[in-house]
């Protein structure tokens, strides 16, 4: 039992939540409800099934169902099934503040109209595709019959037609104006196919999860940061897209006010403990699977006895009718005793962490873990295992990306205590850039030196760039290269980047181009994009080999094809000076705007200078001085090396522009600046990096 929480604190909380209506789903049924469609196998054998899509609409109808909202759940439903769910809908839905239709499956575009494809479509009949398949729009028209005052469309099913033959046409999904009150929201880009995810969920859906798991926010925030995190974790190479036609706010919110704000308040001074980390997780659920998992994993905590209270509380509204997520951890490979099959988690499948040395399965970039999913899933994991460093160091990733930060220091400090080294490198982030504690470098850089003692090769570079920048460590180029040796040794692809870079820059060494080479070539041979960057780069300029352009160019169209945004900026210089290809400025203009899809700041400097310039017409002053804007703002919310840099010469190029605009045109600029932002956001350029 732990300390620092009064019984009597709990017994009057207890008595004063028996008093509260506990708002599950259907406490909103005039208020916000939901239609959640998952469609993953079909009857006829001619298309192909979907690996995520129940996994995808179980995590949203949970997500929605915590948010207040009564969701209507079907998965591999039939057409006919559909459409009774949508007449119930009709009969107790009329009038209602919020409708949000979530979709996950095969859908496809017809003349420029998009339809959802129910699981009894059989492209062998000899009825039209066009009357077995439902039509998107015809369904938003009906809804919009019934009165609701804002509609959300979420398509998560801009995939390529599974039809054979001719009998669809285009791919992806067609972009379609949404009618009054509605948004409709892309997994990608109009036309483009988005990617059905390798892990439990879909790109799209598990970075949706987690940015509904969290406070009151407007739906539009919510699909920015989606589309920020997909965008980020994609390479660029898929761009989730919204188009909205409302006028009035979309609060998403926890499913009630008052009674889960007096669950959460039951914490208040306790000390951090798994138990607490597991109450927080759940306090705000609609869903008693929830808190009977609770009871399961902590029958004799103190809070235990409010976990029935809220149980009975809940279960007296209809329980949820959507399943749980399914994390595949079964198998044969898990009948072996000690084999590796027996460690995997559904923690470990679900949040596994970049270059963590400890892993058991495939990681799960950041902005893709579903951290309403993981955070239960982690939390049952070390309830049963507490000792494991591995997965006491999973739960405080899935907790940091979850912005709670304060226990997820504490378990990055138990991990680590524990002997995980990639934990410490955790640590050293939260005391390097401040997160939820005062700066300190010293503390970071004793940490990041425990991690790599320990092994962790992106502790033994995160090390070496201490000593090369003399953070919280006396300045020391020699033992920032030490530091990097043993990182490369251990075959860590950016150690050579970093290690080339002194040979190139002079850190501590006479500059070496051809030597800075040799290490970018064998950082290139493990994969690395930034190598290659560089690579094309020395061949283009001749440095450190002899000047070959068009291998240059082979070398940058082949880092920025695995979504490197350097090498699209430099493939934009080279489009706009001449350099080994035919000059062309519109095509040197695309590579800028792709390299600040990806969040290169310089490009948004660079499309500005070639706007101010009048590349391919005459100048456009206004909407250079909207990219400089654009620049500006992203590099002030960054915490990067660079990002200082950025910030200035974003902001000398703004007052050069100015100086020769009119006022019209000034107003103008802000305005595109600001459109741009409210419509893609900031965020993309704040993200957690790993």
């Amino acid at each position: 039992m732990t300390t620092g929480f009064p019984f009597l604190m709990l017994l009057r909380a207890i008595l004063v939540m028996a008093g509260l209506l506990v708002m599950s789903g259907a406490g909103f049924a005039q208020d916000r409800w939901a239609l959640v469609l998952g469609i993953a196998t079909y009857d006829s054998g001619r298309i192909a099934s979907l690996k995520n899509t129940l996994n995808d609409s179980r995590t949203i109808a949970a997500a929605l169902n915590d948010k207040g909202f009564k969701v209507y759940y079907l998965e591999n439903a039939a057409r006919g099934e559909i459409d009774s769910a949508i007449e119930l809908i009709e009969m107790e839905q009329r009038d209602a503040e919020i409708g949000l239709l979530y979709f996950a499956g095969h859908a496809i575009q017809l003349d420029g109209e998009n339809f959802i494809l129910p699981s009894d479509l059989d492209p062998a009949r000899s009825t039209p595709l066009r009357e077995q398949a439902i039509s998107i729009n015809a369904l938003v028209t009906r809804i919009n019959a019934m009165g609701t005052k804002s509609l959300v469309v979420i398509l998560d099913a801009c995939r390529n037609s599974p039809l054979p033959g001719e009998s669809a046409a285009g791919t992806g999904l067609a972009l379609v104006d949404a009618p009054e009150n509605t948004i409709i929201a892309y997994s990608t880009a109009p036309g483009e196919v988005a990617f059905d995810g390798t892990g439990a969920n879909s790109p799209y859906t598990a970075a949706l999860a987690s940015a509904l798991d969290g406070a009151e926010a407007d739906i539009r925030d919510v699909l920015r940061l989606v589309r920020a995190r997909v965008r980020l974790a994609t390479g660029g190479a898929q761009m989730p897209w919204y188009i909205d036609n409302t006028r009035t706010a979309i609060p998403i919110s926890p499913r009630s006010g008052t009674a889960t704000e007096a669950l959460v308040d039951l914490v208040k001074g306790r000390e951090i403990d798994l138990s607490t980390t597991a109450w927080l997780t759940v306090a705000e659920s609609a869903d008693p699977r929830d808190f009977k998992l609770f009871l399961d994993l902590f029958p004799q905590d103190q809070l235990a006895a409010a976990a029935e209270r809220q149980l009975v509380l809940i279960e007296a509204e209809p329980a949820p009718d959507f399943p749980l997520m399914e994390i595949e951890v079964d198998g044969p490979g898990r009948e072996v005793p000690d084999g590796l099959m027996a460690e995997v988690t559904a923690c470990d499948l679900l949040a596994t962490g970049v270059g963590d040395v400890m892993a058991v399965s495939d990681p799960v970039p950041h902005d893709l873990v579903n951290t309403r999913a993981a955070m239960r899933a982690c939390v049952e994991a070390v309830k049963n295992d507490p000792e494991n460093p591995r997965l006491v160091g999973i739960l405080s990733r899935v907790l940091r990306l979850s912005n709670r930060f304060d226990e997820a220091l504490h378990y990055a400090e138990l991990a680590a205590e524990l002997g995980n080294p990639t934990a410490y490198l955790g640590v050293a982030s939260f005391y390097r850039q401040g997160i939820g504690v005062t700066p300190d470098y010293a503390r970071a850089f004793q940490a990041a030196r425990k991690g790599a003692l320990l092994g962790s090769p992106q502790a033994q570079l995160v090390t070496g760039v201490y000593f090369r920048e003399g953070w919280g460590v006396e300045q020391s180029y020699p033992e920032a290269q030490r530091w990097m040796q043993l990182a490369m040794q251990n075959g860590h692809s950016h150690a050579f980047v970093a290690y080339g870079d002194f040979y190139r820059k002079g850190f501590g060494v006479p500059v070496d181009e051809a030597k800075a080479l040799d290490y970018y070539r064998q950082a290139a041979v493990l994969g690395s994009s930034d190598a290659k960057n560089l690579i094309g780069i020395a061949y283009l300029r001749g440095k450190g080999v002899k000047q070959d352009r068009e291998t240059g160019i082979q070398w940058l169209v082949q880092s920025s094809d695995e979504g490197n945004p350097f090498a699209a900026f430099q493939l934009g210089r080279a489009f706009q000076e001449g350099l080994g290809v035919k000059k062309d400025l519109k095509t040197a203009l695309a590579y800028y705007r792709l390299s600040a899809q990806r969040n290169y700041l310089g490009a948004y400097i660079r499309i500005g200078d070639m706007l101010r310039q009048g590349a391919g017409g005459k100048p456009d002053l206004a909407e250079a001085y909207a990219n400089y804007i654009i620049a500006r703002e992203a590099a002030i919310l960054r915490d990067t090396i660079d990002s200082a840099e950025e910030l200035a010469e974003a902001q000398a190029r703004i007052a050069e522009v100015t100086a020769d605009m009119t006022p019209d045109q000034t107003a103008a600029g802000e305005k595109t600046a600001a459109d741009w932002i409210a419509q893609y956001g900031l965020l993309d350029f704040n993200l957690v990096s790993e």
